[in-house]
């Protein structure tokens, strides 16, 4: 039986990270210290230390909540995922053969976020990062993502982050947002023109897993100039094909024609 080891300044820090973590809400050293029975200079002596490692980040009125670094600590996490591992060579194939940037994102907390990015050597460098959240409605990854969800799993995500502007591009009406998931639905991918930012373009497809669930999206990210509509259909295709490859490795199986399943698997 393995031997079980207690530290106690260690058991209370991860109490009250844990408590932070599990809280909507900004916590007051008071709080903290009538939830976990931890005396106040004990809490404040904690949270002073978590402080200065960026473990908290504490308010102007004093309240604590979970810090920079712990998220970056879950990202080095999240980078090990399976979906990650699986997608990333075909992300790579994807922006060698589009000469684009491909991210690579799926549904967490209501939003998009975003797992992974391939860039090819180009002067041209998008903001986006690991990461990076974004509202589904105003996104690629999340249109071709919010098109394939159950409608009521839908309903929950906009009544609760709504449908924000961006940009005057940005889809705010939830009857034409619907009526632009059918139009994904039917050509198979999803085009987001400047609808989260001015100049930029984006093409992307939904990624299933192997119960046919949505697990996430891959899209090409490029400049207005560089992606023009008429290449919608050329890129769309390069994009769906790369998603129903990933979907497949996961052991997504598509629609048979003639009989046959069709395998895009190949990298």
């Amino acid at each position: 039986m393995k031997k079980q080891y207690s530290v106690p300044a260690l058991e209370k820090s991860i109490a009250i990270l844990e408590y932070l973590s599990s809280s909507e809400e900004d916590l007051t050293i008071t709080e903290i210290h009538q939830k976990l029975d931890i005396p106040k200079a004990t809490v404040f002596m904690i949270l002073q230390v978590m402080e200065g490692h960026n473990l908290v980040t504490k308010s102007r009125d004093g309240r604590y909540s979970i810090g920079p670094r712990i998220y970056s600590w879950g990202l080095g996490y999240m980078t090990k995922m399976e979906l990650r591992k699986i997608a990333h060579p075909y992300l790579e194939k994807l922006s060698k053969e589009t000469g684009h940037t491909v991210h690579l994102g799926r549904i967490s907390d209501n939003r998009v976020l975003f797992i992974d990015k391939v860039e090819q050597p180009s002067f041209i460098k998008f903001n986006t990062f690991i990461g990076m959240q974004s509202d589904i409605h105003c996104c690629a990854l999340g249109k071709a993502m919010a098109a394939h969800l159950d409608p009521a799993q839908l309903d929950e995500i906009i009544a609760a982050i709504g449908l924000g502007k961006y940009t005057e591009n940005t889809i705010t009406n939830y009857d034409m947002f619907k009526k632009v998931l059918k139009l994904i639905r039917q050509t198979g991918y999803a085009v987001e023109d400047e609808e989260g930012e001015i100049g930029v373009r984006c093409i992307g497809s939904a990624i299933f897993n192997a119960e046919g669930e949505v697990a996430g999206a891959v899209s090409v990210t490029a400049l207005k100039s560089n992606l023009t509509s008429d290449q919608y259909p050329y890129i769309g295709e390069k994009v769906s094909q790369t998603a129903m490859a990933v979907s497949q490795a996961l052991g997504y199986r598509p629609k048979q024609e003639g009989g046959k399943i069709l395998d895009y698997t190949e990298k």
